[in-house]
């Protein structure tokens, strides 16, 4: 019997278990964490509250998941003293990153008249603020997963691969532009698209769009491969596990705060899997102790998560509240650019060197 060509095996980035479990198999905290919030009263502005059980579930959310994989972040970079695993830090002034939303908030509250908003009320500049900032994270998910995607494609040899990138953001974008032109979006009382009178033909040419690139890709794909056999790989699986889940969850959910927080849980713990898989290959444990590093990270979250979701729901004046969405916010946006920057594997071959190293290395 003929042995199968190298390139017909599938290529994992750690191993099939490990991929398994981390990168693909953690959508499954996300499926729980959406049928939790599915089964709940369904969180509103009027009703968020420190006692509505949404509201802690996105507290436990933030301190134990979002909080710790920030702090990964942070252990791979700043708490590390090679050289080489700070490659890509931006300087000092990225910290300023944390004072954008309070100074909007503020300006806001000075200069624009108060109208309903997601939580509370807020002028027309920091209802556009949350906008951006939404807009942001789900940029910084789809990123983290097409860095993924490009993992998989190292892994296989692969140099070209728009047939994936194209599949993975026209899947994820659709079903978040059709909800951006829903009457849940509009219950958000943030600011609308498009005039009101627009939506349902936008919506239909959207959703022929959509279709219509579909074809074009599986027309190119029918091409790619007319004259090469088709080898199924990790990647594909992975592809289709993201797209399928971020349908499901704009399906079934209609609060842009816990919609954040059941997308982001996915990419929460394959982040927690990388940076391990880093470190390792560093020679080290993040922050030298498995304990040490979620007790640390924990307790930032608290710090980020208990004024951002707690203190928010307890707040009466719309000026704290907003100023504590703002700093929430800021400190996103800070894990947005640095994240951006320390993970490109082609302008920094070290990094590529560290996964490399670290595989092997179960968490």
């Amino acid at each position: 019997m003929n042995p199968v060509s190298e390139f017909t095996q599938p290529r994992w980035i750690i191993s099939r278990h490990q991929d398994l479990l981390w990168f693909h198999g953690s959508v499954v905290a996300g499926l729980i964490l959406l049928g939790i919030f599915f089964s709940l009263t369904p969180l509103t502005s009027t009703n968020y509250t420190p006692t509505h059980p949404a509201v802690i579930l996105l507290l436990l959310w933030g301190i134990v998941f979002d909080g710790t994989h920030v702090w990964g972040t942070y252990a791979r970079t700043y708490f590390t003293q090679d050289t080489h695993s700070r490659l890509g830090l931006p300087s000092d002034f990225a910290w300023g990153f944390w004072l954008i939303g309070p100074v909007l908030a503020i300006v806001d509250y000075l200069w624009f008249v108060p109208e309903p908003s997601l939580v509370g009320q807020a002028g027309i500049l920091f209802r556009h603020f949350l906008v951006f900032a939404y807009l942001w994270a789900f940029w910084h998910l789809i990123r983290q997963h097409y860095g993924i995607l490009v993992l998989y494609r190292r892994k296989a040899g692969e140099t070209t691969g728009q047939l994936d990138t194209l599949f993975l953001w026209i899947g994820s974008l659709y079903p978040y532009l059709r909800f951006s032109l829903s009457e849940a979006y509009l219950q958000s009382h943030l600011p609308q698209p498009l005039p009101l009178a627009w939506f349902e033909t936008t919506r239909l040419l959207l959703d022929i769009s959509f279709i219509l690139s579909m074809m074009g890709l599986a027309g190119y794909a029918f091409y790619q491969y007319r004259h090469q056999p088709f080898h199924f790989q990790p990647k594909h699986e992975f592809l289709a596990i993201v797209v399928s889940f971020h349908w499901l969850v704009f399906s079934l959910l209609d609060n842009l705060l816990v919609i954040t927080a059941v997308l982001t849980i996915f990419h929460n713990l394959q982040y927690h899997r990388l940076v391990w898989q880093y470190e390792r290959g560093c020679g080290r444990i993040p922050m030298g102790s498995v304990f040490r590093y979620l007790g640390w990270g924990m307790g930032f979250g608290l710090f980020w998560y208990g004024p951002r979701v707690l203190g928010v729901a307890a707040a009466t004046d719309d000026l704290i509240r907003n100023l504590l969405l703002g700093l929430g916010w800021g400190i996103a946006f800070h894990h947005y650019y640095t994240d951006s920057r320390i993970w490109k594997v082609r302008r920094y071959p070290s990094v590529a060197q560290s996964l490399d190293a670290g595989v092997g290395h179960t968490l």
